[in-house]
């Protein structure tokens, strides 16, 4: 079961990983249908597992947070009583001094089209620029990812550029594209 609520949206609260969500995430990122899309090494044993949750989830420049929910209690309690995991959102990169991060998430595919990535994003987004000095968000996709593309679109992300064949998924070489937000482009979205 992930660890306390740290932010709240209207239908998630993102919570903190707890150790015992380590298969969870797992098995997330060993789904084809999510691997392919990650631009993150893939953790395939449980030794690897723990040294990703240590050095990564538990990080304390990064902020990694699970995306939870309860489908059966969607209209009842409260959003902090969440906790079906669907997805994770992170600040990663961290660059207190230059005012830079780096936006990633990742979402269960059976919770894809929901609006869960835009809206979790979207709160860590506002937490970054608000509490922790971010000036300017990146953000790296698969350029053939359609569907992270759109999340970032919609939270107001500039495409800044490509690196060309960078990322090779099913035996073809993908560009990975680049994208920005700037605080002060934050409201115009």
């Amino acid at each position: 079961m992930p660890g306390p609520a740290f932010l709240h949206t209207d239908r998630t609260a993102l919570c903190s990983p707890d150790k015992d969500d380590t298969d969870w995430i797992r098995r997330l990122f060993h789904d084809d249908r999510v691997w392919g899309w990650g631009t993150y090494p893939q953790p395939s044993t449980a030794d690897q597992m723990e040294t990703y949750y240590e050095e990564t989830l538990a990080d304390d420049d990064s902020v990694h947070l699970v995306i939870c929910l309860d489908h059966d209690t969607e209209d009842e309690g409260t959003v902090a009583d969440r906790t079906e995991p669907v997805g994770l959102v992170a600040m990663t990169e961290h660059d207190p001094e230059r005012g830079i991060a780096e936006l990633s998430y990742w979402l269960d595919p059976d919770a894809w089209g929901e609006g869960y990535a835009t809206e979790a994003a979207e709160r860590l987004v506002g937490y970054g620029f608000d509490q922790r000095a971010v000036r300017k968000w990146n953000a790296r996709v698969v350029g053939s990812n359609d569907r992270s593309i759109a999340v970032l679109e919609r939270l107001g992300f500039v495409r800044e550029g490509a690196h060309r064949a960078e990322w090779r998924l099913d035996g073809v070489w993908h560009d990975m594209l680049w994208y920005g937000l700037l605080c002060e482009e934050w409201g115009e979205q």
